[in-house]
Parts: C-alpha cells; structure tokens; sequence
C-alpha cells in the first residue's frame, strides 16, 4: 500500500452533479496541476497554494474587510491580492455581501466522508457515487487512497478524471479502486500539446496504456477546440491511437467553452484568461463520425 494522508487540498465539491459519470453524483475537485493548457476553466486549481476569490459584483465598498486584514491590505480594491495576500479568511468571516471567498482550503478525510455519507441515499438509488476531478487529482494521490478506502467500506462507487500527467508508479495501487476513469487526450502532436499546454503528451499517452491495462472501463475525454485539435488530421491520429492502443475505450467530445472567464477576474489574473472558438456542431458530429468510422463507441455525460 501506499503513502496515505488524512487530510487534502481541496477546491470545491460540487453536489447533484450528472455530468461526471453515471446517476447523481458528487465531484470533488482537488488543487494542483502540472499542466498549465490554455483553455482551463479551473486556474484556481494550478496550485494548492489557497487563494483569496473576490467577486466585485458583490461588492458594497464598506471597508469591511480593509478593517479587519492583518496585512493591511484593501482585498476589495486590488488588481492582484494573491501576490501578497496570505488567504487568512479574516476578510471573509466579516463580507456581509460574501463578495471574498478563500479557494484551495484544507479539509480532512472526515470532512469529506461525512459530507459524502449524506448523500449515499441518492447515489445507491440513480447509481451514482463520487468522482475525483481537478486540477490532476493523482498529485493528491496520499489524500485519494484514504478516501478511497472509506468509500469503498461505505459502499459508494468512486469515478476519476485525469489529465494523464502523473507518475504512474505512485498511483498503480489506486487504479482498481475505480469504477471508471475518465481520461484527457488533448493533442497527438507533442509539439503542439507542449504549446497549448506547457507539456509534452509523452508521459500522458504512456499513461493512458497503462491505465488501458488495468482493465477498469476507460472513456476518453477530448477538449475540442477550433484553434488547438478538431482538424481532421488530429481526430484521425487521436482515433488511430485508441483504436491501436485502448480498442474498448469509449470517446467524448466537450467543446470549448468561455465560462471561466469569471474564475480569472475573480482571482485577479484576467489578463491570462485566452478565449477561443468553440466548434460548431457540425464539426462536432463531424469529429464524432471519424471516431464512428474507426469502429469506436462515442458517449455523451454533458
């Protein structure tokens, strides 16, 4: 077995969600990832440094949180608080308008299962469960192999979403705790995936096989967007690789879209945010019939 911790980075948990796997389900986001891809909607989750998240449109200018901030900081009238900011939460006990929040706290595994046991009523009833997302969730790998073992004891299933950067000797252990892993393929030109998203897919293809390997179903899950990978000649090498490498995998398509947009104002770092073209729907189904003409199962959560 293992490294193990008690306790974790986590960004949030999102409850009732039905795009993340089969039946109701809660997704646990966990921070800290190695790739930095052009198009995230997550950038709170880069790190598991925690993060002061100031919604201006909440904001009423009552000084509040100026008054009360120990490193005399006005969190509500700054371009960039994270450069200085320790994220003590003081400014957010006393935000009336809860226009502060504090991303990447803290929680134990006791929080978790607790929060998650609640639930288990509607898992076991629409065939649910949890769903491990990011960020890259095996960085947190000693946090997920405890929580794993009390879901497990619990008897609620547990999902994954992974950007296939990771260190796979670290994780083998946890693989066959999941039902199902869901698998980020975001460019078969290494080249191009070092571009969009400060990495090579050497290690992110390798790892792909070998999680192939381990026999738990796997679905592939692609990014498409119209500047970085729906051309007919990334799909068709994308297709090739399944169907050479992972022949029972399955694919879905998620097309691009701008909504974390907010996340960067939010936190200060607007001027990172780079918004692209969402493929149309015809490009889509386009895409979804080479995977079709290579013999290769498509799927929809969304």
């Amino acid at each position: 077995m293992g490294e193990c911790s008690n306790t974790g980075i986590v960004i949030q948990m999102q409850d009732y969600s039905i795009h993340d796997g089969d039946g109701v389900r809660t997704t646990i986001f966990l921070a800290g990832c190695n790739l930095r891809c052009q198009w995230c909607a997550n950038p709170e989750s880069w790190t598991t440094k925690s993060k002061l998240v100031f919604y201006r449109h909440k904001c009423v200018g009552c000084m509040k949180c100026a008054n009360v901030c120990p490193m005399d900081l006005v969190p509500c009238n700054m371009e960039r608080p994270n450069d200085i900011c320790t994220a003590c939460g003081k400014c957010v006990a006393v935000c009336a308008q809860k226009a502060l929040d504090i991303a990447c706290t803290e929680k134990s595994v006791d929080t978790l299962v607790k929060k998650i046991e609640r639930d288990a009523l509607f898992f076991r009833y629409s065939g649910g469960g949890v769903t491990f997302s990011g960020g890259e969730p095996f960085l947190q790998h000693k946090f997920m192999r405890v929580l794993l073992n009390r879901f497990e004891e619990l008897g609620i299933e547990s999902w994954v979403e992974t950007c296939g950067y990771f260190d796979f000797e670290a994780v083998q252990d946890l693989l066959p705790k999941f039902s199902h892993i869901f698998f980020d393929l975001k460019h078969m030109d290494s080249e191009k995936h070092k571009e969009f998203t400060g990495c090579g897919n050497e290690i992110i293809l390798e790892n792909a096989i070998k999680v192939y390997q381990t026999g738990v179903p796997m679905t592939i899950r692609i990014p498409t967007i119209v500047e970085v990978n729906i051309s007919d000649d990334n799909i068709e090498k994308t297709a090739q690789f399944i169907k050479e490498n992972l022949p029972k995998a399955n694919v879905e398509l998620l097309p691009y879209h701008g909504l974390g947009k907010a996340k960067y104002i939010s936190l200060g770092i607007e001027e990172k945010f780079i918004d692209f073209t969402t493929p149309t729907a015809t490009q889509i189904q386009h895409a979804y019939e080479i995977f079709k003409k290579n013999g290769i199962d498509v799927i929809e959560y969304r």
